[in-house]
């Protein structure tokens, strides 16, 4: 029986449904690039596809880095507070088919779904729909690391929390420590563009056009 912590949690059957021998390397490959060292290469050339200047591409990534650093220091400082156990020394290898390496202790919150919770929240916050992408691939990595058999749901969820909760404090922090520098510019130019995109408020002429002068009867 799991420990109250995790009493309602559906690991088990989440975790026994998904199984396929075909889906083994996919979930391993997706697990392992949500490491923290994986999506610190990810998110450079992410950011780096979408800024060519090298000045411009290190003030969106060190940022981006610091908070990926602080989510691997909170996720560590949880998890030896809750000490909470892993589904595997619960369970039991009979029941958990683990999908790389065996683990056994200190699960909540996940690590690997905290970053990239992070990854994701930031790059979204920073360049909009450019890097709306990373939403699904923090969908991917969390339910990846229940198909591996690493972790709870409850784990997942807490990761992507914190994730969030990080990824978007470190880009606000960034926008006010420097309201005048490249992400704030970027942050500028999207709004712009969205406002282009809808158009004028309506009764109102385009920019740039005449107003409509009315006929005399």
């Amino acid at each position: 029986m799991p420990p109250p912590f995790y009493a309602h949690d559906p690991f088990l059957a989440l975790h026994q449904a998904m199984q396929s021998r075909w889906l083994d390397l996919v979930a391993a490959t997706i697990s392992t690039a949500c490491a923290g060292w994986a999506l610190a290469l990810i998110g450079l050339f992410a950011i780096a596809w979408v800024e060519r200047d090298r000045r411009k591409l290190l003030a969106a990534f060190l940022p981006f880095l610091v908070a990926l650093a602080a989510s691997g220091a909170v996720v560590q400082e949880l998890k030896d507070l809750l000490a909470t156990p892993r589904p595997l020394s619960v369970y039991g290898p009979q029941r958990v088919r683990i999908g790389l390496e065996p683990l056994y202790m200190f699960g909540f919150p996940s690590g690997h779904s905290s970053a990239v919770a992070t990854f994701a929240v930031y790059a979204a916050l920073a360049y909009g729909a450019r890097m709306r992408w990373t939403l699904g691939l923090m969908l991917l990595g969390g339910v990846s690391r229940i198909y591996v058999g690493a972790h709870w749901v409850t784990d997942v969820v807490g990761g992507w929390a914190l994730g969030a909760m990080l990824g978007a404090m470190v880009y606000a922090l960034a926008l006010w420590s420097s309201p005048r520098g490249h992400l704030a510019a970027v942050r500028r130019e999207r709004r712009g563009s969205d406002l282009r995109t809808l158009g004028p408020p309506r009764g109102q002429p385009p920019k740039g056009a005449d107003p409509e002068v009315p006929r005399a009867p």
